[in-house]
């Protein structure tokens, strides 16, 4: 009898520890949520991949492998003259502390927009190892490449669709091998560009600039104003 009633009496505590437990606990590992680490954001769409940056070696090898530029401070805003509010000119630039075993290099600015898709601005290829900066509007001082704002082979200032402040990246980055771009589509894309540097980045030195469009600017990014000559034509076209 005392046995029997022992059974039972715990038979009730067990009951009464799940019921307080409630459904929450019962269940397994909650699932990712839609913001977590690569799932989706709360419009639904993937995360944003930043190619440029990914690029970039995780863990910087050459700390004091810099990337400046007389007209504008790491992280400050970018003066109207290199802007398509100005006479959109690309500023003047300066590296130092090339990591050793350098054979070229390339420069590439970027733009992560409020979609997710990395816009490029500027992109020069062939840079020579033993060069240490690049003038105002300069573009003889490597090969340039496509920018992907109105596609054309130039630097595309930043002229952004709507208010607001927007931040663009310059990387520079050091190269162990000079790349063999010769198959690719011409003129060259980032696409193009960024599998070819896979293996052979020692370095790479970031500019960041900020620009924000004046009262009354107009929203409409086609409306930037685009150098003389007719755009490229890419192989195939």
């Amino acid at each position: 009898m005392t046995t029997r009633l022992l059974r039972l009496t715990l038979a009730c505590l067990c009951t009464s520890v799940l019921f307080a437990a409630g459904p929450e606990d019962s269940k397994g590992p909650e699932p990712k949520g839609k913001n977590s680490k690569g799932g989706k954001g709360a419009d639904g769409s993937k995360s944003a991949v930043d190619l440029v940056a990914a690029a970039k070696p995780t863990n910087n090898p050459t700390p004091t492998f810099t990337l400046t530029s007389p007209v504008v401070k790491d992280g400050a805003a970018l003066p109207s003259e290199f802007t398509g509010d100005g006479a959109g000119a690309s500023p003047p630039l300066a590296w130092s502390n090339v990591p050793k075993g350098t054979v070229s290099l390339a420069l590439v600015m970027h733009h992560l927009d409020p979609e997710g898709k990395t816009k490029i601005y500027w992109l020069m290829t062939d840079i020579d190892s033993k060069t240490t900066n690049a003038g105002k509007n300069a573009t003889d001082f490597g090969k340039m490449g496509l920018s992907t704002v109105h596609n054309r082979v130039e630097y595309a200032s930043p002229h952004s669709k709507g208010p607001g402040l927007k931040k663009y990246v310059l990387t520079l980055f050091a190269l162990s091998a000079k790349l063999n771009l010769a198959d690719a589509t011409q003129p060259v894309t980032v696409e193009a560009l960024l599998p070819a540097m896979k293996g052979k980045v020692l370095g790479a030195a970031d500019l960041n600039v900020t620009y924000t469009r004046p009262a009354g600017a107009s929203s409409e990014e086609e409306k930037r104003p685009a150098r003389k000559g007719p755009a490229p034509a890419a192989k195939g076209e």
